[in-house]
């Protein structure tokens, strides 16, 4: 189930906020945030739900904003219960027998312990704490300071479905932003959203368009396959609109999702004997991660980077979808045979971009910050290679940029000086969040020719979408769902 959270400071603009939610199954009404809050305030809020009602008051050391006395907490919980409250969320810090007096009513109990720094090596004690007052529902959140920190509550949520105990637990911050998801999928009871962007009541909440929208949460079960974006960064990709509205169109219960990653091996060694058909793969991973699978692809081995795993008879196989995407946006505008082409970068985007531009014929080459490394990919490629300063002195047809530079959020920042790119060339900047780069900008300035990154994410979503599924992607139905993304995001 999915509860929205009210996080209005006045009663007005709570009840506003109520009726706008349609999508959620359940209403927390956050009451520590409500000022000047009575008896009269708390029944009005409670009867103007119409959806099943979580009473919560959280005190400010469980990060909550309550700042009377205990008493006086306690008493707003148990009127809720007076009122008719669906459930109550009662902090397991709280006094014990006030705890089992919750418990006793026909409101439901949610026992509740949040770590908003950490994600402790304690969670099986906590777990068997809370389990002995027998609650209706035992909720632990964390924070995760790693991806590995979510495989803790995973774990935990399989101790609870083992003990046919009805739990909901996840990681709170960036590393476990997924965890809202998938721990749904694995058998946790609720997860929360905010109504809308700014009205989060916890780090890295999504909003209830996010869950239902982008990842269709209401359409996910214990059967639904798991596939996403591994990278670190990840909050600037859209890949997720494009390949969730692909499996909705073609009813294929799978969800994609997004993983900031740390520890790559352990990520892959936790993830794989779960329900998965592949993920993608972006910086910094797309070189390390070949360490950690059981084959490769002919193209992906001959590049020698990595950015599409496919699960085949419980094995991990890589794949390269960026280089076919690359080549194909780039055949859009121009021919390849006899043309100069410079590639800025020497990472695992720029091996996939060097490698398609030589088998069409082109004249490579590599321009990087640290010229040692530049070196490196060139000999292995055997083409030409120096720094970023040397782009002033080449006559190139073609200029691409394989860094993640001018990437959201930092969108102003240029691979290059502007002044080294020339006029009436061909610019391709891999980069597609923003969806116009400041490098893009700059090209169309002097009357060359664009192509952004979008066109290449497009090209290669539409081959992993077949790896995954042996299923043909609604093409215009992705570009469509992203463009409205954009139009959205702007506004």
């Amino acid at each position: 189930m999915i509860a929205a959270v009210i996080t209005e400071r006045d009663e007005k603009d709570a009840l506003n906020a109520i009726k706008k939610i349609k999508d959620a199954d359940l209403i927390e009404l956050r009451l520590d945030y409500i000022k000047n809050l009575d008896d009269k305030k708390l029944k009005n809020l409670i009867k103007n739900c119409r959806k099943p009602v979580i009473a919560t008051c959280r005190k400010k050391s469980e990060g909550g904003f309550f700042s009377g006395s205990e008493n006086e907490r306690i008493n707003i919980l148990k009127n809720a219960v007076k009122l008719g409250a669906d459930y109550v969320d009662i902090e397991y810090s709280s006094d014990k027998n006030v705890i089992k007096d919750i418990i006793k009513n026909k409101t439901k109990a949610i026992v509740s312990c949040h770590d908003f720094k950490q994600t402790p090596s304690n969670l099986g004690d906590i777990y068997n704490n809370i389990k002995k007052l027998n609650p209706d529902l035992i909720k632990i959140v964390t924070y995760a300071n790693s991806v590995t920190d979510n495989f803790k509550i995973f774990d935990l949520i399989k101790t609870a479905n083992e003990e046919n105990k009805k739990i909901i637990a996840f990681c709170m911050g960036s590393y476990g932003q997924f965890s809202r998801i998938l721990s749904a999928i694995l058998g946790s009871q609720i997860t929360y959203s905010s109504i809308e962007e700014g009205k989060e009541s916890a780090d890295c909440q999504l909003t209830m368009n996010e869950m239902v929208n982008y990842y269709r949460i209401k359409k996910l079960n214990k059967n639904t396959k798991v596939v996403g974006l591994i990278g670190n960064p990840v909050e600037h990709s859209w890949s997720h609109i494009i390949h969730n509205s692909a499996f909705d169109k073609l009813n294929i219960n799978a969800v994609y999702l997004k993983f900031q990653v740390d520890k790559l091996k352990k990520f892959i060694e936790y993830m794989k004997p779960l329900n998965l058909i592949g993920f993608s793969v972006t910086i910094p991973h797309k070189v390390e991660i070949m360490m950690y699978i059981d084959g490769l692809d002919k193209q992906a081995k001959g590049i020698g980077a990595v950015n599409t795993l496919v699960v085949k008879n419980g094995k991990l196989i890589g794949y390269n979808t960026d280089c076919p995407g690359a080549i194909r946006a780039l055949k859009q505008k121009t021919e390849l045979k006899n043309k100069n082409a410079v590639v800025l970068g020497a990472g695992g985007a720029a091996r996939a971009m060097v490698y398609g531009l030589i088998e069409n014929k082109s004249n490579v080459t590599i321009l990087n910050r640290t010229v040692e490394k530049a070196k490196l990919l060139a000999d292995y490629f055997k083409c030409d290679y120096g720094s970023l300063d040397d782009l002033k002195d080449i006559d190139y047809d073609i200029l691409i940029n394989t860094t993640s530079v001018g990437m959201y959020p930092k969108a102003n920042e240029l691979p290059i000086g502007k002044n080294s790119i020339k006029n009436n060339k061909i610019v391709f900047d891999m980069v597609f969040n923003p969806f116009k780069t400041k490098l893009l900008v700059e090209a169309e300035k002097r009357n060359c020719t664009i192509i952004n990154g979008f066109e290449m994410l497009i090209y290669g979503a539409l081959l992993q979408f077949k790896l995954w599924t042996g299923k043909d992607a609604p093409e215009q139905l992705m570009r469509q769902k992203v463009m409205e993304f954009l139009k959205n995001a702007s506004h």
